[in-house]
């Protein structure tokens, strides 16, 4: 697989993951889904227009657990971790973000508490700020 060209992107940070999405089609014949945006053609989940929608989709979600773990008593490190991964599973499960997606929106909720100086991100010795660094 080619490497996607970032500068297709403008907006999205390089950590945001522009991954294919799978595509059943129908019938007997060979087919390759494609979506086209301009001139250009993209594999589906791969165009710009799809891409800044995820995007926006993605920091929309992670501020939104960010608030829920602001308003609620996760004091300690092991309490984020388990309702950080208790939610990604929610996330892919119930509403099917892809686990890429729910991997990158776990991560940046750990930044944006860190950055907000939430007790429980500021501990050094467990994932989040492993992951963090």
């Amino acid at each position: 697989m080619t490497p996607i060209d970032r500068s297709n992107y403008p907006g999205i940070p390089e950590d945001f993951p522009i991954e294919p999405q799978t595509v059943a089609l129908t019938g007997a014949q060979p087919k390759l889904s494609l979506v086209q945006h301009g001139e250009d053609y993209y594999a589906t989940g791969t165009s710009p227009q799809e891409v800044q929608e995820d995007y926006e989709e993605m920091v929309d979600l992670a501020n939104q657990v960010m608030v829920f773990v602001r308003k609620n008593a996760f004091t300690t490190q092991e309490a984020l971790d388990a309702f950080l991964q208790r939610e990604a599973m929610v996330m892919q499960m119930n509403y099917g973000i892809r686990a890429i997606h729910t991997e990158w929106v776990m991560k940046r909720v750990r930044l944006l508490l860190r950055e907000a100086g939430h007790p429980a991100s500021m501990d050094s010795d467990g994932p989040s700020s492993k992951e963090a660094r």
